[in-house]
């Protein structure tokens, strides 16, 4: 079951590095390094399940201009077909420009009229009976254009055809509660996030609180990624907190979360324990961390491998 079907955004990111403060002035502003780069969830997410060895279908939109010709390039050069990723013309393909700072840490400045909010529900509905075994929506809160009654509709079709569906999210966009979305839920079979977008989601203040809200909404596995610190797992089969693996330096956190849910659900493919699926996610997003942007670095399944028995012993000999 190792072919994977990654729904959301795809677009060209613009990496600065060393920038610590946001507040510009007139002049110039001197940054480390500055780069191109190919980013969103749902390229991210995309781009490691087949570097590490998965099948790969990515379901997103570009528009018709030099910049959707370059995203196209580069997900063939990584081995994503390009059939499957719309071009719609008068349609701005997104360039974010991330910027990042010493530790790490990074901000986005974004344009809300490009592709990045474009996707639509007919955009994805035709394309639900060819969908593979896995299928992840990688940017749950980024469209306008699926609000709940789409997420539901869609989730539903996805469901219907026997798919694994995940969903990985974005900060909510709108004060959503889980009320909102409570069609949706219970369509889902993992649910990854971070602290910040489940403690606004539920607003709970506690990691295991979160999860806990979330599972009373109808997902059968909710993973909360803490950062260094690893992640949470809630689910029927095991509950607990994950310990992160250890990573060389800390230089850019730009698609960590994309990474992690990608080696979650490439190790959930493999049959693999919710407990190891986390332990192997963690490792991914270990090494990613240690590179700038989230694709510029090719993990290999033998690196990610070696990660995990670094961190966790010799339970990871292959997957």
């Amino acid at each position: 079951m190792n072919r994977f079907s990654i729904i959301g955004a795809a677009h060209l990111d613009a990496l600065v590095e060393g920038v610590e403060e946001c507040g510009l002035r007139a002049g110039s502003t001197p940054a480390e390094r500055i780069r191109l780069g190919f980013g969103g969830d749902a390229l991210n997410e995309a781009v490691t399940l087949s570097r590490l060895g998965g099948a790969v279908e990515l379901i997103s939109k570009v528009g018709v201009d030099n910049a959707g010709d370059m995203v196209l390039d580069f997900c063939s050069g990584a081995g994503l077909p390009i059939d499957s990723i719309a071009r719609e013309e008068n349609l701005s393909t997104s360039m974010n420009i991330v910027l990042i700072d010493r530790a790490g840490e990074r901000r986005f400045i974004t344009d809300p009229n490009s592709s990045l909010r474009a996707l639509k529900l007919s955009d994805v509905l035709p394309q639900v009976d060819s969908l593979a075994p896995v299928v992840c929506f990688a940017s749950l809160f980024v469209f306008p254009h699926f609000r709940a009654e789409e997420l539901a509709t869609l989730f539903s079709a996805i469901k219907s055809k026997g798919c694994l569906l995940a969903a990985d999210m974005t900060r909510r966009k709108n004060g959503e509660r889980l009320a909102d979305l409570a069609q949706a839920w219970p369509h889902l079979d993992v649910l990854f996030a971070n602290v910040e977008e489940a403690g606004l989601l539920t607003e709970s203040t506690a990691v295991e609180e979160m999860a806990q809200e979330i599972l009373e909404h109808g997902v059968k596995c909710v993973v909360i990624k803490t950062g260094a610190r690893g992640c949470y797992v809630a689910s029927e089969r095991f509950t607990g907190a994950v310990p992160g693996c250890v990573s060389r330096a800390c230089v850019d956190t730009t698609g960590a979360g994309d990474n992690f849910a990608a080696a979650f659900l490439f190790a959930h493919a493999a049959g693999r324990t919710a407990e190891d699926c986390a332990r192997f996610a963690n490792a991914v997003a270990s090494i990613c961390v240690e590179h700038l942007g989230a694709t510029a670095h090719e993990i290999t399944l033998d690196e990610a491998l070696a990660r995990c028995r670094e961190n966790y012993g010799e339970g990871f000999l292959s997957l």
